[in-house]
């Protein structure tokens, strides 16, 4: 992977297609992809566990077994799918990213290792073309301007999900918790329609209600191997804690539908957007004195 970092690397905007914006920032360990002050990808060196802890939860949420074939539905840089050819080089991997910005971005900037195929396209109308049972796993990691789209959360959504997946084939969701738990009480109760299995990797302060956060779900109709995810997490600096009794949180909530339309909840997070602009000002500043005193 190409990382170019000191002077000559600045922070870049890249254009979305929709009109949107999103910027490419250098990190001393590497590039992270930053929409509205949330980082929502970074790339460093793969043999560090991923900066982000929602990689890192999706990575253990995968289990200890190599998946033979992946998909993953989202892509921004590629973290997980690159993270899983490190551990798993053997694993065939897929990745469905709607953003043509993004697709070019990796296959310029950002070579991608073996096993790993890019499409340009709609993630659910791929995954709906699927219906061959013939992923290991499916994962879910899309956010439109830091939030999850209606054509992700429903049980329509979940049901083709299935449909695409191996009798022991796991479905792994970024997906986050509000302050109230609605949302994610409605999308743990939709893939408890669909899947006979489902856990949560969530932070206790974010179950509690105490903060916004982000969420791992894990659904399959084979068992899922608790201890496995439990062992990953371990020492984890996130403590994102496996959570496998969900009924107390489900509590009746209803499975979400195509017709409700449902977006995730609007992040209540700090505006973090002035402050890396002032770091980017800084950081430059430091590169011309460098550059001046050479």
């Amino acid at each position: 992977m190409s990382t170019p970092s000191g002077p000559s690397a600045s922070q870049e905007r890249i254009d979305f297609s929709d009109g949107s914006t999103a910027d490419l920032i250098p990190r001393p360990d590497g590039w992270a992809i930053v929409i509205d002050g949330v980082a929502q990808s970074h790339l460093g060196d793969p043999a560090q566990p991923p900066k982000l802890a929602s990689i890192r939860w999706m990575l253990a949420a995968l289990g200890d077994q190599a998946p033979g074939r992946a998909a993953h539905l989202g892509g921004a840089l590629l973290a997980l799918p690159r993270a899983v050819a490190h551990r798993w080089p053997s694993t065939t991997q897929t990745v469905v990213e709607l953003e043509p910005a993004l697709v070019e971005l990796t296959r310029t900037r950002f070579p991608l290792p073996a096993g790993i195929t890019v499409e340009t396209g709609d993630a659910r109308s791929w995954l709906e073309a699927h219906p061959g049972s013939e992923h290991d796993a499916i994962v879910v990691d899309i956010f439109v301007g830091n939030r999850i789209p209606p054509a992700f959360t429903s049980l329509e959504c979940m049901t083709a999900a299935r449909r695409a997946l191996r009798e022991e084939g796991r479905l792994v969701l970024n997906s986050v918790a509000g302050p109230d738990l609605l949302f994610t009480r409605r999308e743990l109760a939709t893939l408890r329609t669909v899947f006979e299995h489902v856990v949560m990797i969530v932070q206790g302060s974010a179950l509690a209600g105490a903060r916004f956060g982000n969420a791992t779900l894990v659904a399959s109709a084979h068992p899922i191997d608790g201890e496995a995810i439990r062992s990953a997490l371990a020492g984890d600096p996130s403590k994102g804690a496996l959570v496998t009794d969900l009924d107390p949180i489900i509590a009746g909530a209803a499975p979400i539908s195509d017709a409700d339309q449902l977006w995730s909840p609007v992040p209540n997070l700090p505006d973090a957007s002035a402050a890396l602009r002032l770091l980017e000002q800084t950081r430059q500043a430091v590169d011309t004195l460098r550059s001046a005193a050479e």
